[in-house]
């Protein structure tokens, strides 16, 4: 038995375009989540990747996820862009928002035999929620094995370093941990700092007159210096 014309269905965009939409929001989510879980491991501290590091930095990143819950009308962005958008342009026309055929005042279109009311207005619903919620699990998982790989990589490139050059020897992190440094001691120990360890020199003192007056500590140091007046 075949459908009524006059049948509601259901608001959704052509396979190709959701798969478009889908697919962008994966790879923006997966992104940010592989540079979050990169900060997570440097900020956790250590050298080489124990299992408690490994929670740690995932829980981070998972945690991190929530910045990308703003994004979630865009798990629904073919249906807007492929049916509220031209329906709304339709309707404004005093065209069928479904066929685009002139319905002249007419309640239900001659040429498909819908409603020629506006549709409603995009709202957010479950569907997106539920497609987000789809989209950021994978992701999760991808960016925290693509990141755990990069993290290795920097770190058996780092020692590579060491090994070829005299000891002791220090250098940042790759991006995007470029904060963190690593550091290979004399003795052979391999160390990397966590975040309550990062300090920043108190008497350090930039060259240009500009960057001192904003240098941390320089302006401590500078009423320390100074004669005591008579």
């Amino acid at each position: 038995m075949s459908p009524k014309l006059d049948q509601p269905q259901e608001l959704t965009a052509p396979p190709i375009a959701n798969a478009i939409a889908f697919g962008a929001l994966f790879l923006l989510s997966a992104a940010f989540l592989g540079c979050a879980y990169c900060m997570a491991r440097a900020l956790a501290g250590g050298f080489g990747s124990s299992l408690a590091t490994l929670a740690l930095a995932a829980s981070a990143t998972a945690a991190a996820s929530i910045f990308l819950w703003w994004l979630l009308p865009f798990a629904d962005f073919a249906e807007i862009a492929w049916i509220h958008l031209p329906a709304d342009r339709r309707a404004r026309r005093g065209e069928c928002p479904h066929c685009a055929y002139p319905h002249e005042g007419r309640a239900t279109c001659t040429e498909c035999g819908r409603a020629t009311e506006p549709l409603p207005a995009w709202t957010l619903s479950r569907r997106p929620v539920r497609r987000m919620t789809l989209i950021l699990v994978p992701a999760l998982v991808v960016s925290v094995g693509a990141g755990e790989a990069w993290c290795r990589l920097d770190e058996s490139r780092f020692i590579a370093e060491a090994r070829a050059g005299a000891p002791p020897y220090a250098r940042a992190r790759a991006f995007p941990a470029g904060f963190a440094t690593m550091r290979a001691d004399e003795d052979g120990s391999l160390t990397s700092a966590a975040w309550p360890e990062f300090e920043r020199a108190r008497d350090w003192t930039p060259a240009e007159a500009g960057q001192r007056e904003r240098g941390l500590g320089w302006r401590e140091r500078a009423a320390t210096d100074a004669p005591a007046s008579p």
